[in-house]
């Protein structure tokens, strides 16, 4: 046998024999998840998008799973995600069997107050993100300012959830740097209760995912019921409206870096997250199952028929680079950046 053919021999038994091992990776894996149960964690109320997202996806997700598991979804809102953050580092069990959606704004909240939290954004296990996210400022037609610059003038009563929450983040982070007049109430449940006191005039309106509104309420777009302020993301919306402007345009230099950092919860969108500690066969296997249901025909069908994005979906590395990227800015800048963040 000569050298070239010797070679070709031992690059087709090495591949046969990784073959193989992949193989038994992946039986192992379909075997532990047989006859099991997935708990999918939800960090906000099973309302509007993010409700939506979640049913869509394990809706989808189970068959792509090797073993085929159930998969049932656990709601834990409170303290703006914070509370499930850190029931998935400490107490969900780090097999396999948990996994779910955190609030970004949350992940945000551990690099600017990270003594107020029990979990490190960096050491969760990302699967993947089902869409980046736009959030918007928005107020009732009723509400006595209906533009930015009237906000800068007359006080706005916003409904708002938890300090790590988009709810209370973007409306101080508008106060702070643009000079609005926002005054958040904390303590909402979700956006579904924050909705309910905008039609009863209890606030005059709240921050949120974009998505939100057509999912939750087109009839109070469609009815004009609704004005958007201003709008927060990486790049300007049509659909939003032409003329309402994008927050990191309206400031520059070190307050640009500021939104910019502060748009990474944006960024991370709609992840997918499992506790730290999960061995590596099981993480590679959910990722596989992300991809999997991200390319589905049947998923991208029914999610485009509810008006859930399905182009800016995100790898679980992607993601994992845009949370580390995030955690190694200045300490200096971060600070100024929870400044911007936070109201007395």
């Amino acid at each position: 046998m000569n050298l070239r053919a010797f070679a070709v021999s031992v690059a087709s038994v090495l591949a046969l024999a990784a073959s193989a091992q992949t193989a038994k990776a992946q039986q192992s894996v379909a075997d532990f998840y047989r006859g099991k149960t997935i708990i999918y964690n939800l960090a906000v109320p099973d309302g509007a998008s993010w409700g939506l997202y979640a049913r869509t996806f394990i809706e989808h997700l189970r068959k792509h799973v090797p073993g085929n598991p159930n998969i049932i979804l656990q709601v834990m809102p409170g303290g703006g995600g914070v509370a499930a953050g850190n029931h998935i580092f400490n107490v969900a069990a780090k097999d396999g069997t948990v996994i779910g959606t955190p609030l970004s704004t949350a992940m945000v909240f551990a690099a600017t107050d990270p003594k107020e939290v029990m979990y490190d954004p960096r050491k969760f296990s990302w699967i993947g993100s089902m869409a980046v996210v736009q959030d918007v400022i928005t107020v009732w037609h009723t509400a006595p300012a209906k533009t930015l610059d009237e906000a800068k003038r007359i006080e706005l009563i916003m409904g708002a959830t938890g300090k790590g929450s988009n709810s209370f983040q973007d409306v101080a982070l508008a106060n702070n740097l643009l000079g609005t007049k926002f005054k958040p109430v904390r303590g909402y449940k979700g956006g579904a209760e924050i909705n309910i006191a905008i039609e009863r005039g209890e606030v005059h309106g709240r921050s949120t995912t974009w998505e939100s509104w057509p999912g939750s309420h087109p009839d109070w777009l469609r009815d004009k019921k609704l004005i958007h302020l201003v709008q927060l993301g990486p790049r300007k919306l049509p659909e939003i409206g032409n003329d309402v402007p994008l927050f990191r345009d309206l400031v520059s230099g070190e307050q640009q870096q500021i939104v910019d950092f502060i748009g990474v919860s944006l960024a991370m969108g709609r992840a997918v997250y499992a506790p730290p500690g999960v061995p590596k066969d099981r993480i590679e296997a959910l990722r596989a199952a992300f991809l999997a249901t991200m390319k589905d025909p049947a998923y991208i069908a029914q999610a485009r028929k509810l008006k859930l994005d399905t182009e800016t979906w995100q790898t679980g590395e992607a993601v994992e680079r845009i949370v580390n990227d995030a955690f190694s800015l200045s300490p200096a800048l971060i600070q100024k950046a929870k400044a911007a963040i936070d109201l007395p």
